[in-house]
This record gives structure tokens, sequence and C-alpha cells, in this order.
């Protein structure tokens, strides 16, 4: 009986131990971040914006503006309803492409209002919404320059964003072309515009639709051209979302659907890409693409797998 009552002392100590083992794992284990209840909690919302992403998001004054503001804006609307909050207020902190993955990461913000190009790295580090455009990535020179192709910049200095997935493709490219195109950094495309334009660098890299908006801008915008070629297929451009958080990303994405299904998205779309645009009224003329109509086409919920398409 000694020996059947050790055994049986000795089982419950494991057992013990394992309970214990398990109560402290679960209290070190990662909660999930619940940003609604945030919301809810602070009557406050957070968004990122950027002063040099233009049209989608830039600085009218002392007020955010462009594409992606204006559907931030709607999802802000979309919470008020289901939080019940009239009152629901509105924070912005200013971010740029090197810093909007740490701030989305930290909660400091709870949507970035750009427009991030979706890539599978990307996906490990923050949530992406669906996609509300699709580009290319191409590169813009001085039009009395040569640099008509790749091979012609090889030896020269190039200037890329930090932070966007243009830096990646562009040493892909390298590799892949046996060239020695010398990769330069900046945090803000205006700054990076203005040193194309003075001369500094022999192109810039960038998204197709950005790249248009800063050759807009310009008091000269013939004197720029863009490549002929793109660097990347269309890539689809989403808002930057908290990794952990299904129930806000599942809230995003149904406004979202919402919106872009409606004859309110058109009207948004329109009004950024195909009209005079305050207060320089510069008209981009971009049509919608394609594989957006096919999203806002179905008038029903639309789903978007960003793994597949990638």
């Amino acid at each position: 009986m000694s020996d059947i009552f050790r055994t049986a002392k000795c089982m419950l100590m494991v057992l013990s131990l394992l309970i214990t083992l398990c109560a402290n794992c679960a209290a070190r284990a990662p909660q999930a971040y619940n940003t609604l209840e945030k919301i809810a909690s602070q009557k406050t919302i957070t968004l990122g914006y950027q002063e040099d992403a233009f049209p989608f998001s830039w600085q009218d004054g002392n007020t955010p503006a462009g594409y992606s503001i204006d559907i931030c804006k709607n999802i802000v609307n979309a919470l008020k309803t289901k939080l019940h909050l009239n009152d629901l207020k509105t924070e912005w902190v200013k971010t740029n492409s090197a810093s909007q993955f740490v701030l989305i990461r930290n909660h400091v913000a709870d949507i970035m209002c750009i427009p991030a190009f979706y890539s599978k790295r990307r996906h490990t580090i923050s949530e992406f919404s669906l996609p509300f455009y699709f580009s290319s990535t191409r590169y813009v020179k001085r039009k009395d320059d040569g640099n008509s192709n790749l091979q012609a910049l090889s030896g020269h200095s190039v200037l890329v964003k930090s932070g966007t997935i243009y830096v990646e493709q562009l040493q892909k490219i390298n590799a892949a072309n046996a060239l020695d195109i010398n990769i330069q950094l900046d945090t803000n495309n205006i700054n990076a515009f203005n040193a194309l334009q003075n001369g500094e660098y022999s192109a810039l890299i960038s998204s197709t639709v950005l790249l248009k908006g800063m050759i807009a801008q310009t008091p000269n915008p013939e004197n720029y051209e863009l490549s002929s070629i793109a660097l990347s297929a269309s890539l689809p451009a989403g808002l930057l979302l908290p990794l952990d958080d299904k129930a806000f990303k599942a809230f995003v994405d149904g406004a979202l659907s919402s919106l872009m299904t409606s004859n309110e998205f058109t009207a948004l779309y329109k009004k950024w890409f195909l009209s005079p645009i305050p207060p320089k009224a510069i008209n981009l003329n971009i049509p919608m693409s394609d594989k957006l109509k096919a999203l806002t086409a179905a008038k029903k919920k639309i789903n978007f797998d960003y793994d597949k398409y990638n």
C-alpha cells in the first residue's frame, strides 16, 4: 500500500506542477488586441496619414486630405453607428513609409490611412484591409536625360522611399539583370522629387499613381516622363491594420465592402482621379483599373485573398 500511496502522491505532484506551468503559460501568452473595445472605451480613433502621398494622403493646410483619407472617414462613420458613438473623436498621427509599420504594430494608430502596397513579408507584421487601388511600379526621370531603360540606369544613383516595397523590387532587378544601380533612400516623396529635379539623381522609383501625382504637382510637368516599362505587376494597396485583431479587420473590410459596392465609391474615385483637385485644379485623369472594377462591380460582399493574388 505504501508503494501505491507514494505513486499516487507523485502523480498528484506532477499534475499540480503541470497545472501551474499551464497557468503560467496562459498568463504569458499574447492576448488578442481588441481595437473596437479600445475605441469604444476612449471614444477616440487614431488614424495615421502621410503628407506626401498625393492624391491618397496629403496635407491641405493643417488638415489631412486625399482618397484614402476619405475612405477612412467613411469607416469612422460606420464605427459611430456600430458603437453608438455620435461624438467619436478622430486623432491624426503623421507618419511616413519607414515608421508606419512600427506605429501600427505598437497600436499607436488604429488604421493607417495611406496606400500600403502588399507583399508577403509585409503581411507578417501588419494586416491589410480590402484593396482600394491597384498600381504597378515605375520610375520617373528628367525628359532631357537618357535613361530610357534599366540598362541605362546601371552605374547611376536612383532614389527610393525607405520602408517601401520598391527597395526590394529594385534589389531583385539589380541581381537578375547584373545591373549596378545605386539605390539611395529618402523618407519623403516631396524631397525626393526635388532631388530628382535638381539633378542629384537619375531617377525616382515609386508606384505609377504616386509618380503621376508628383509630376502633376510640379510647375513644369512636361519636363518629366515615366518609364515605359513597369518594374512590377499591378499590386493591390489596402489600409494597414493591427495584425492581431481579426474582429477589427472584419469590421473594416465590411465597411469598405459596403462603400466599394455603392455609387458613393464611384463618385469618390471620380473626385480624386478624374476631376480637378483643389487648390491647384490638378486632374490626374486615371481611369479605374480593371482589377478595381472587378471588385466593385459585383455589388455583393467583397472577399479578397492577398496570398492567392500574390
